[in-house]
């Protein structure tokens, strides 16, 4: 008890009161219960507190009590261990403190979970399905870039509402055409979000348009999960959520997935993939769809990646599809049986894409896979119709 009383300095205020319940608690399942979170969420709790209390030095089942000043953060410990098991000397090597955004996002998100609401379960009133998997395939979304046509020679204006808009019609009109299968599984195929974090950088520091503030950008993205996950429990049985990581949205990829997952956690008939890998696995009958944004990633280094890794996966099925996105075009491959292929975004160039060349149709795909006998069918809708 003395130590969780010592952590609460390194926590959160959500942090604190958690270690405050438990202190008085007679275990962490009566600490949970009376908190109305899951043992799993206090412990999480815990583990981001004590990880953050290492990073300043203290640590005390790794013989680490001797926090750093609070402007440093400690990059290393060596201990020397006399025979009898004591410490006998300890080097501390500290370094200026450099905030790591993805830790300062898991953070939030670990905090806002505590109190999302939980999406309350609708009774499935499907009758007639096909036993096929829809995957609702979004290319590079880029909700809440800005875009104006007179820079890019026409080929389209786009902007936070533009993008809401178009995304949401496509998938309905996907789901209109593709539905009453067994499972929908809408695929991000990464870069749904324009911007990472506040800075509106890339990872190479250049500067991005970005209409709106995080919040707006955020708040957004979420409204178009919820939309399109709440259509298509109308037309599946079963809906999964495959957000793949692109490189524009690395980190907030993660923390929305986070938090959608808490969200959907007491409705059954709503998946939502871990996406902590690039890497994302999904088996449906004899088919395996895998998905990777495809930045830095060529289709044959993948398949190299998925045979080594997927051996069992690829074992059991008959139909191997890789998707992929980031180039904005379509383009399609095979190699020794995995299906490659990179799909459209409905959104424009940008200015500086538009001036170096690049340019493609602006499309949404819907991609149809039978139990058995894998891809029978497929749809797609062009940004022209959604007008």
């Amino acid at each position: 008890m003395q130590d969780l009383e010592a952590l609460k300095q390194w926590a959160t205020d959500r942090q604190k009161e958690i270690i405050d319940t438990l202190i008085y608690s007679s275990s962490q399942r009566k600490a949970a219960e009376s908190l109305g979170i899951s043992i799993r969420a206090l412990q999480r709790a815990l583990e981001r507190a004590k990880k953050n209390a290492a990073k300043h030095g203290w640590s005390p089942e790794h013989d680490m009590a001797y926090p750093a000043p609070e402007t440093h953060l400690v990059k290393g410990v060596s201990t020397l261990y006399g025979p009898n098991g004591l410490v006998k000397q300890q080097w501390v090597k500290t370094d200026l403190k450099k905030e790591e955004l993805t830790e300062c996002l898991k953070q939030v998100a670990d905090d806002l979970c505590q109190t999302l609401p939980r999406y309350e379960p609708k009774e499935d009133q499907l009758t007639l399905t096909t036993d096929a998997l829809t995957a609702y395939v979004i290319g590079d979304a880029h909700v809440g870039m800005l875009v104006r046509d007179r820079y890019n020679m026409g080929q389209g204006d786009w902007n936070l509402d533009m993008a809401e808009m178009a995304t949401l019609s496509a998938i309905k009109w996907l789901v209109d055409c593709s539905g009453n299968t067994d499972v929908g599984m809408m695929v991000d195929i990464g870069d749904f979000m324009h911007n990472n974090d506040s800075s509106n950088l890339t990872q190479s520091g250049n500067v991005l348009d970005v209409d709106g503030d995080l919040s707006d950008i955020v708040s957004a993205t979420v409204r178009i999960y919820r939309a399109a996950i709440e259509y298509m429990l109308e037309k599946h049985h079963h809906v999964v959520l495959m957000k793949v990581r692109g490189n524009h949205d690395r980190d907030a990829a993660l923390i929305i997935n986070t938090m959608l997952t808490v969200f959907y956690e007491n409705e059954p008939r709503v998946t939502i993939l871990d996406n902590r890998h690039k890497f994302m696995v999904y088996e449906y009958g004899k088919n395996l769809v895998v998905a990777h944004h495809g930045d830095r990633m060529k289709p044959d280094r993948a398949y190299q990646f998925i045979t080594n890794t997927l051996s069992e996966e690829w074992g059991r099925t008959k139909h191997r599809h890789l998707l992929l996105g980031h180039i904005h075009h379509n383009n399609a491959k095979e190699i020794g049986g995995l299906q490659t292929e990179s799909f459209n975004t409905l959104a424009p160039p940008d200015q500086w894409h538009s001036h170096s060349g690049y340019g493609a149709k602006r499309s949404m795909t819907a991609i149809i896979f039978d139990k058995e006998h894998g891809e029978v069918q497929r749809h797609k809708v062009g940004i022209n119709q959604l007008k």
